[in-house]
């Protein structure tokens, strides 16, 4: 039996490390990105589309549209929810 103080410090102590244990793999992911796809994936996590991405980074419709989707592959990612969620989790947000 523990008293409660104990169990909230236990508690806290593994959802902490669990947060971390995610952090790492999300950004080890992110590593495999170039820096113009870390770009766009800051831009898709905080909801831009891509016509407002190709405005923010100067590039074509068409060139945001291939680096979202190099996004996705590299990533494993299926939809710009996820890719927003791993940055999230990642603290890139």
């Amino acid at each position: 039996m523990l008293s409660p103080t104990a169990t909230r410090r236990l508690i806290t102590r593994y959802t902490d490390t669990g947060a971390d244990v995610r952090r790492q793999e999300a950004r080890g992911r992110i590593e495999t990105l170039t820096d113009r796809e870390r770009e766009v994936l800051l831009a898709v996590g905080r909801g831009l589309s891509n016509a407002e991405i190709g405005k923010e980074l100067f590039l074509s419709e068409a060139t945001v549209k291939s680096h979202v989707s190099r996004v996705f592959t590299k990533l494993g990612t299926a939809n710009r929810v996820q890719v927003a969620i791993l940055a999230h989790v990642a603290g890139l947000l």
